[in-house]
């Protein structure tokens, strides 16, 4: 929101509620606030609409954030990525999120990196442990996928999470067979 929209709209909300206060009696603020709307609109009504929209956008952000915060749960059902049941089904950085089987390994490495610094910063009070032993199986797992990602996606930058899971899926049957055996 512009900072002319931004203190149009506090002059507007101070304006009302002086004007409902002199009245001597409690205001609701619902009240205040359909009557600061209901003024807004008289008097610009795109403006309106641009404060609106931004409003509604503002609350549905929150929301996508409390859904993606519920899903970065881990998710021991995972069954596109064996053997990384502790990591979570979003990954999210720098105010983005994406799913963990659509990581390339530039991401993967990142994640990694960015595990092992929270990881070190359960020395600090602030952190809560409960989430360590978590955090730790969860690198422990990456670490151990590590090696066959970068060598499947040496060939391949763009390769995901899920198809090296499943490069290697396929290769399983084949190490594991004795000599003679087809």
């Amino acid at each position: 929101m512009d900072e002319e929209l931004r203190g149009m709209l506090v002059e507007r909300i101070e304006h009302i509620c002086r004007d409902l206060a002199k009245k001597g009696a409690p205001f609701a603020i619902n009240d205040a606030a359909k009557q600061v709307m209901d003024n807004l609109k008289a008097d610009d009504n795109r403006r309106w609409k641009e404060l609106r929209e931004h409003f509604a956008q503002e609350g549905v952000m929150k929301y996508v954030n409390r859904v993606i915060t519920q899903a970065k749960a881990a998710d021991p059902a995972q069954r596109q990525l064996p053997g990384l049941e502790s990591m979570p089904l979003l990954i999210t950085s720098e105010g983005a999120a994406i799913l963990a089987e659509q990581l390339n390994y530039e991401k993967y490495r990142e994640e990694v990196g960015r595990l092992e610094r929270r990881i070190n910063s359960y020395n600090y009070k602030r952190r809560k442990p409960e989430n360590l032993e978590q955090d730790k199986r969860q690198l422990e797992e990456m670490k151990r996928f590590d090696p066959r990602f970068a060598k499947y996606s040496e060939t391949n930058p763009d390769l995901t999470l899920v198809a090296a899971k499943q490069l290697e899926a396929s290769e399983l049957p084949k190490r594991g067979r004795k000599r003679g055996q087809k």
